[in-house]
């Protein structure tokens, strides 16, 4: 996967690659989900429910609502609740031109639901009042659960589909089936949700909405009325089926599957896979007893830890003390496609590393529009992509649907999230930004065929000593074509043409951006923007490795260089830089940085310890991190902490002093001292240079393929720079 330096690009920036990808919005915060309107206009949600509305044609971005939800925020960056939470996914009626109907799954700021249900845009603006409550999903939301789905779409013939993760704790299942059948092990059981044909987790659902609700169309996986299942579920089975796709001309649904985290083969099932999957009809997918081509999990008994009886893909079984459906559920059904963290065998144009599928559009070729992401060969292509490996496939369906041929078309930014197309024939692709969390760098980008007309690049600038008059610093047009401009400023939920020409007046006082709209009459235009708003926006870093590797491995020595090329004049403050490497295990799961079990964590709370010190955060006392990465080389670093937890101290960290620990327990302090230290495994340091070296850490013991290292820069004053690659 080639690695790109990580800064903020400028409205109209295109990527030398297979596919242009003109980027149109950024600053996005953890944007979740896109549509596109029938009039153009791209509609965006964002995680903690700020619904946006974008006009490609004048690149203005309008928050036109703010939905009340359930999701984690920057106040509690570590809380092990809700930690999935969020505005999740967004559908637009098929009436819409007419109706103004939107459809919102969101998790319920107060009901412990993820809910579905039907608003109207009046005025344009959400009108919170109009809710109309289709469906509740009951959602637990404590002890790290985690697994939403929340892709919601329409298919051709009028359907609405919705994917529901199984709201469960995948962490304490050794990365295999989590079906903990013991008393008080609600959030460790997947077989109370997506084994349970009568709970709507770990389902896509059909459904046919109505004036007053909905009905249930026919052909889903269980008919109305039948004891112990629910008859709006089409697909059972899902894991965390993140991203649906349902083709535009026969209705056959795909969705990216996120699989579980084990590694390799053991007794107690098979690796970990994420899969690709297609469903021509309604059906059963396995989930938690089965995983990729139908490879079984024994049900495993959690009071001893040993494996008993092998699952029947024929004839799965449902043995959960807290099902409440049926026990002999329908024949499970492989998946499409299907891969580890390792290589795959069945699949070597996947490649390796850390994994989250997605299912994009089916493209069909129409000579009649305007583009052809692929050409007339590929028509009947199935586009599915990774939000870790960041790359996009293609998959060439042949007759009966069957693949035929799997191949990389491209690589992708950051994190790609949702991928649409357009009525035009381009896709609309959102990026997530570098974070799993808290991210202020999302971005909406308009993807391209290669031989599409390039768009023009354009810069403006405010004119020194003239309030509110703006002009173009540069523009020009790849093929030389004419460009006209077009000024444009943003109004609150609406916006107003300025004029024409290279320079225009603002009036004072009525808008919150102005833009300089650049088109050549051939491609998408190209804008360029500035705030009226005063707010601080910190520069990012740019850091670049020594020979752009596309590969890193343990104890190697690698050389980086920091800037800021998105804004060159702006200097970090080289003693306080530093660059840190961490090793990523092979995991769907990483949460961004080192973490405690959640044995540690209970550990840690009980005794108030996360009052003064946060694992990876500033608070009043030193991050664990650092003080693991400061005693890790000390012999007796053991020792040394117990006294200070014993004693107290002051002086090392600041002028804040800790008092004595003297109600821990001696073997309680123990096992937090050893986590503490355990947090420095796989990651090193190096401070103050912008242009040196960084020796990766040493290999851990019982390490498995398919890591990756994650390389990140920081500075006072600057936004962090961060990007992963593949590990060797």
């Amino acid at each position: 996967m080639r690695t790109l330096p990580l800064f903020l690009l400028c409205a109209g920036t295109t990527f030398a690659s297979p596919l242009q990808k003109h980027t149109l919005v950024e600053r996005l915060r953890d944007p979740m989900s896109l549509t596109v309107a029938p009039d153009g206009d791209v509609y965006v949600v964002e995680r903690e429910g700020r619904l946006l509305r974008i006009r490609p044609n004048t690149g203005g971005v309008f928050e036109i609502g703010n939905l009340p939800v359930s999701a984690l925020r920057a106040i509690e960056p570590k809380s092990n609740s809700a930690v999935e939470d969020g505005l999740q996914g967004i559908a637009i009626d098929p009436g819409f031109a007419t109706n103004r109907r939107i459809y919102l799954y969101y998790s319920h700021p107060e009901k412990l639901v993820d809910r579905l249900s039907r608003f109207t845009i009046k005025n344009g603006k959400l009108d919170l009042k109009s809710e109309m409550v289709l469906i509740d999903v009951p959602s637990e939301r404590h002890d790290r659960i985690c697994h939403h789905g929340g892709s919601v779409q329409f298919g051709p013939d009028g359907l609405l589909y919705l994917s529901i993760g199984d709201n469960t704790n995948p962490f304490e299942s050794d990365g295999f089936a989590p079906i903990d059948n013991r008393e008080n092990r609600i959030p460790w059981d997947a077989q109370r949700s997506a084994g349970n044909t009568n709970d709507l987790r770990g389902k896509i659902l059909r459904i046919k909405p109505t004036a007053k609700g909905y009905e249930i169309p026919k052909g889903n996986l269980f008919p109305k009325g039948m004891a112990g299942t629910r008859p709006e579920i089409y697909v059972m089975g899902c894991r965390n089926p993140f991203r649906i796709s349902i083709d535009s001309k026969n209705s056959t649904l795909y969705w990216g599957e996120v699989g579980p985290d084990a590694a390799k083969d053991t007794d107690k099932g098979p690796a970990g896979h994420d899969e690709v999957n297609q469903a021509k009809a309604a059906g059963n997918f396995g989930w938690p007893f089965l995983v990729a081509n139908n490879k079984p999990y024994p049900i495993v008994d959690f009071t001893n830890g040993k494996p008993g009886k092998m699952t029947d893909p024929a004839a799965p079984e449902n043995p959960g003390i807290r099902n409440t459906g049926l026990k002999i559920l329908p024949p499970a059904q492989s998946a499409f496609i299907w891969y580890p963290y390792d290589e795959s065998k069945e699949f070597p144009s996947v490649g390796k590393g850390g994994r989250n599928a997605m299912a994009g559009p089916v493209f069909y070729h129409n000579p009649k529009r305007k583009y052809n992401i692929l050409p007339k060969e590929e028509d009947h292509t199935l586009l599915t992509y990774d939000w870790v490996r960041a790359k996009i496939w293609k998959a060439k369906l042949g007759e009966g649907e069957r693949l035929e041929k799997l191949e990389v078309l491209d690589d992708f930014t950051k994190h790609p999230m949702d991928l649409e197309m357009a009525a035009d024939g381009s896709l609309w692709l959102l990026d997530y930004g570098t974070e799993w969390w808290f991210n202020k760098n999302g971005s909406v980008l308009r993807v391209l065929p290669e031989s599409a007309n390039q768009a023009p690049q354009i810069a403006i600038e405010s004119v020194p000593d003239k309030n509110l008059i703006f002009t173009v610093k540069s523009v020009s047009d790849p093929e030389k074509d004419p460009v006209r401009i077009t000024w444009w400023l943003t109004t609150g939920t609406s916006e107003r043409m300025l004029g024409t020409g290279n320079t225009v007046k603002v009036p004072a006082g009525l808008g919150s951006e102005v833009r300089a709209v650049a088109a050549d009459g051939k491609s998408p235009p190209a804008v360029a923007r500035i705030s009226l708003v005063k707010e601080k926006i910190d520069p990012e870093l740019t850091l670049k490795l020594a020979d752009n590797p596309g590969s890193v491995g343990f104890g190697e020595s690698i050389g980086f260089k920091i800037t800021s090329e998105a804004v060159p004049e702006a200097k970090p403050d080289v003693p306080q830089v530093a660059v840190r490497t961490r090793y990523i295990p092979a995991t769907g799961h990483d949460a961004g940085g080192p973490t405690f079990s959640s044995d540690i964590t209970n550990l840690v709370t009980a005794n108030q310890c996360f009052a003064c010190h946060q694992v990876d955060a500033s608070s009043v006392g030193p991050q664990y991190l650092n003080v693991a990465l400061k005693y890790r080389d000390q012999p007796d670093a053991l020792e040394q902490l117990k006294a200070k937890l014993k004693n107290g101290g002051s002086g090392n960290w600041g002028e804040v002093p800790m008092p004595p620990q003297i109600a821990l327990k001696d073997e309680d302090a123990d096992k937090i001292l050893r986590a503490i230290l355990g947090l420095s495994e796989g990651i090193s340091e190096a401070k103050g240079t912008v242009d040196g070296k960084i020796t990766l850490a040493p290999k851990p013991e019982h390490t498995d393929p398919g890591g990756a290292w994650e390389f990140s820069a920081t500075a006072p004053g600057f936004t962090t720079a961060k990007f992963r690659i593949p590990a060797k």
